[in-house]
């Protein structure tokens, strides 16, 4: 019994190691930095329509949150609901432009 307790606390601690561990890198992959995003009033305005049909579909919009952040704080938060909202790269650049836009400065 004790061997099988062993085994399995070993095997537990082996799974958590080996399992990824997030990286702050992993966000500047994602999410644009704020010097690589576009101002173009177009990509902005894709970013709304994003924002408010695919955001909205899990909670409220969060335009006040939005405002009260900088798009530095706000940049884990966008990888983190991208991946769950399914956005692919050019909705993520476009949310991206509309976050950055209504960002506290």
């Amino acid at each position: 019994m004790k061997k099988i307790l062993i085994v399995a606390y070993i095997g537990a601690i082996a799974i958590i190691a080996c399992t990824p561990k997030a990286s702050p890198t992993a966000t500047d992959a994602i999410i644009p930095l704020a010097a690589d995003v576009s101002t173009s009033q177009d990509t902005i305005d894709a970013g709304q329509v994003i924002f408010t049909t695919k955001c909205t579909k899990c909670h409220k919009a969060k335009d006040k949150a939005v405002a009260s952040q900088t798009y530095e704080e706000l940049r884990p938060v966008l990888a983190s609901m991208s991946k769950k909202a399914r956005l692919n790269s050019e909705e993520v650049k476009q949310v991206s432009a509309y976050v950055f836009e209504n960002a506290k400065k």
